[in-house]
């Protein structure tokens, strides 16, 4: 029996669901990445050695640097490296790191990080500037020593061996992409926010997630029992009995909703009076598309195929990338006659950076990303353009453009298409004629230029995760910024009803690809305006789709009409807390799910 006291720490809610077992530690980010994990009976010795080992090399290159530096440079660059060389063999930090493995049971690793943190604090306080100016020492220590035992390059996820709860600072897409999947239950991150793509990527897998816990990465240790509530946005850690028990009545009530809109017989989106608003799911390589059908979506809404490029540091090559977009314009067209795929161009850059092919920028969320990145790198456009059109061959295609923000871009990527179009018909490789061709509304120059956009597209996808960053000059990986992350902001309202407008005028599909798409305040929200495919991660399909079957069109647009009926000057919480209170007064048999 545990008996340590319960412990919750609340944080932001970013992918829905419940999980429960151990931690693992991910340290990632900005330090070397190691693995923190608790080491079996009878281990101790080889970590012992394993950390004796990496002294001893740590050594030898500091004996070697110091013998080549007392030839060539000056004594005072001699006695930084045999500060460092004392550091290394001091009595107290190597008992101490010997410890944490025999009595901590810890890999070297993680006792090596422990000590140097403890080491690096104990200098920081010291009055004297001197000893503090030792903590850059200590670092460097720190990081030769993390060296030696993982290689650097190592990938810390390495050692995740069983299925544990990843708790980490933060983790970018590159790291979260080559988690090993089987083994990951949810995460819990220090930081993040509900639109990073360690967000996406969880709602993807159909696994919870927490994000903006503060220091929850100090606060668990590596395989302590966890409870992690990715609806509500809290870990609790070393649980009692009574919560274990209360959790699972979570989890069972869950899955309820899930199966009864499987076995439902009424496809997605459709509404009480028989009316529908067409629900899709968001895809990315790497994710089973069995997902998509097995939560009842209707199509492919979006299909991120930046995925196919974070987990390398080359391009993908052409065939590679025609090979991916077939499977899924495939499958797609196996859901129901008429379904498409819908295959958003590369979008790297921002939080997105792809190693030997994203630039590091001043400021990358407003500089050189997405389809900016692909008019000035037109060789890479060109072959993806021509992957896409080929996958089109085997069935129904829509090609989008991201972060378009201006009209000279559409009409720059409408003369690249049909340059593509003419030289696949002249090597007679065969695609398909009817590929509809849109733009995503993310910036806020595209929702104010919607009419103009309308004209030259076939249809309109809102990105509401960038327009509300872009809109509200918040980025939306920040947790000390994630309150301005607020979807029914008047602000983003107008844009988003503009843009609306603008398609019913031009008689063209208009979409929400962004996360609030599967939010049942929000979504359906969207759903009341006019939008026509609400796309998601697949996993959060049964609970819109429930909420959606409930209603009528005549209840959407009474919806509509709550924000309208608000005080001027109300504030977006209101606006919510508007929203959410005639939902459930309208729906009171699924208040759990406004909640």
């Amino acid at each position: 029996m545990n008996s340590k006291t319960p412990t919750t720490i609340a944080g932001l809610p970013t992918a829905r669901g419940y999980a429960s077992g151990p931690v693992f530690i991910y340290r990632g980010g900005g330090q070397i990445p190691i693995p923190e994990y608790v080491i079996g009976p009878g281990q101790e010795t080889s970590e012992l050695m394993r950390l004796h080992r990496a002294v001893g090399d740590v050594r030898r290159d500091l004996e070697g640097l110091i013998s080549v530096l007392k030839e060539r440079s000056g004594k005072e660059d001699v006695r930084v490296f045999e500060c460092h060389l004392m550091l290394l063999e001091d009595p107290t930090l190597n008992r101490e790191a010997s410890s944490h493995i025999t009595e901590g049971r810890v890999n070297a690793e993680s006792a090596v990080r422990r000590t140097i943190d403890g080491a690096r604090a104990q200098f920081a306080r010291m009055n004297d500037a001197y000893f503090r100016e030792r903590v850059r020492d200590i670092d460097d220590v720190e990081r030769r020593l993390l060296k030696a035992l993982t290689g650097y390059d190592r990938n810390p996820a390495a050692e995740l061996k069983v299925p544990s709860i990843i708790v980490a600072d933060d983790l970018t897409p590159s790291e979260t992409v080559q988690l090993p999947r089987d083994l990951v239950l949810g995460f819990a991150t220090n930081g993040g926010s509900t639109t990073s793509h360690v967000a996406l990527l969880a709602r993807a897998l159909a696994l919870p997630a927490v994000c903006g816990l503060g220091d929850v990465t100090s606060r668990v240790e590596p395989g302590e029992f966890v409870l992690l509530d990715g609806t509500n946005g809290a870990i609790t850690v070393n649980p009692d009995e009574a919560m274990r028990r209360e959790f699972e009545a979570l989890v069972s009530r869950q899955r309820a909703i899930a199966a009864e809109v499987a076995t439902g017989g009424l496809p997605a989106g459709t509404l009480k009076d028989g009316g529908e608003v067409l629900v899709y799911a968001n895809v990315h390589p790497g994710i089973p598309l069995a997902a998509v059908t097995e939560y009842g979506a209707r199509g492919i809404g979006l299909y991120r195929s930046e995925y196919l490029w974070l987990d390398r540091e080359t391009e993908p090559s052409e065939d590679e990338q025609f090979e991916a977009y077939k499977r899924a314009v495939i499958y797609a067209g196996k859901i129901r006659e008429g379904a498409s795929a819908c295959i958003r161009a590369l979008d790297i850059g921002g939080d997105k950076l792809v190693r030997g092919i994203s630039s590091k920028e001043a400021n990358p969320f407003l500089g050189n990303r997405s389809i900016r990145y692909l008019l000035s790198h037109r060789d890479v456009m060109r072959r993806q353009l021509r992957a896409i059109m080929r996958a089109s061959a085997f069935g129904k295609v829509k090609l989008m453009y991201p972060m378009v923000s201006c009209i000279e871009e559409i009409r720059e990527c409408a003369k690249m298409l049909e340059s593509v179009k003419r030289d696949l018909s002249a090597e007679d490789i065969p695609y398909g004629k009817d590929v509809r061709v849109g733009v995503m509304i993310e910036v806020p120059s595209a929702a104010l230029n919607a009419d103009a956009f309308a004209r030259e597209v076939d249809f309109f996808s809102i990105g509401t995760n960038d327009l509300v960053q872009y809109t509200m000059a918040a980025d939306r990986g920040n947790d000390a910024v994630a309150h301005l992350y607020q979807p029914f902001n008047p602000a983003i309202l107008r844009l988003i009803k503009e843009t609306v407008a603008a398609a019913k005028r031009h008689g063209i599909q208009v979409s929400v690809c962004g996360e609030s798409a599967a939010d049942p305040i929000v979504g359906v929200y969207w759903a009341s305006l006019g939008v026509d495919v609400l796309s998601m991660s697949s996993t959060y399909i049964p609970v819109i789709a429930k909420v959606l079957a409930s209603l009528t069109r005549h209840d959407l647009d009474e919806y509509a009409q709550v924000p309208e009926s608000m005080p001027p000057g109300s504030t977006a919480q209101e606006i919510f807390n508007a929203c959410q209170a005639w939902m459930i007064a309208r729906l009171p048999g699924l208040q759990d799910v406004f909640l």
